[in-house]
C-alpha cells in the first residue's frame, strides 16, 4: 500500500472544509440569534450544528481510514508534501471553528449567567414593594360619630 495521496484524500478534505465553514457561519448565526432572544431559532440553530457535526465525523472517519491504510504500510507510505498540505490546510479550517465554537460557548455563558441572576432576583423578595405592600394594606382607622 502506498501513501493516501493528494487525489485520493482532496474531495474528503474539501468535504470537511465545506462542512466547517458551514459550522463557523452556524456559530456566529446562533450567537446572532441568542442576542436577538428567540429561543426556538437558537435551538434550531444548535440542532442544526448537531447534524453538521455527525457530518464532519463522518468525513473525518474516512480521512482517518485513508491514513491508517498508509500507516500499516509501514515507512514507506510516507505523506507527500500536497497531502501534508491538504492536510495543513483542514487543521486551519478546523482551528477557525474552533475559535467560533468558543466565541459561541462564552455567549451562551453569559446568557446563561445573566438568565440565572434575573431568576435569582426573581426569588428574594424586594423590600420597597414588601414596604409599600404593607402600607396599602394596613387598616384604616375609621371613626364612628355619634353626632352625625
Amino acid at each position: 500500500m502506498s501513501a493516501p495521496t493528494a487525489n485520493n484524500l482532496a474531495p474528503h478534505v474539501e468535504a470537511a472544509k465545506r462542512v466547517l465553514r458551514e459550522l463557523e457561519r452556524h456559530a456566529d448565526a446562533a450567537i446572532n440569534t441568542l442576542n436577538g432572544g428567540d429561543s426556538s431559532q437558537f435551538a434550531a440553530a444548535i440542532e442544526e450544528r448537531e447534524t453538521l457535526l455527525a457530518k464532519l465525523s463522518q468525513v473525518v472517519d474516512v480521512l482517518n481510514h485513508e491514513r491508517a491504510r498508509a500507516d500499516a504500510s509501514g515507512p514507506k507510505s510516507r505523506e507527500t508534501a500536497e497531502t501534508r498540505a491538504l492536510m495543513g490546510d483542514l487543521a486551519r479550517a478546523a482551528a477557525g471553528v474552533m475559535a467560533s465554537h468558543e466565541r459561541l460557548v462564552a455567549n451562551v455563558t453569559v446568557e446563561r449567567d445573566r438568565l440565572a441572576g434575573a431568576v435569582s432576583r426573581a426569588d428574594k423578595p424586594d423590600a420597597v414593594a414588601n414596604q409599600y405592600a404593607a402600607m396599602s394594606y394596613a387598616p384604616q382607622q375609621s371613626t364612628l360619630s355619634v353626632t352625625g
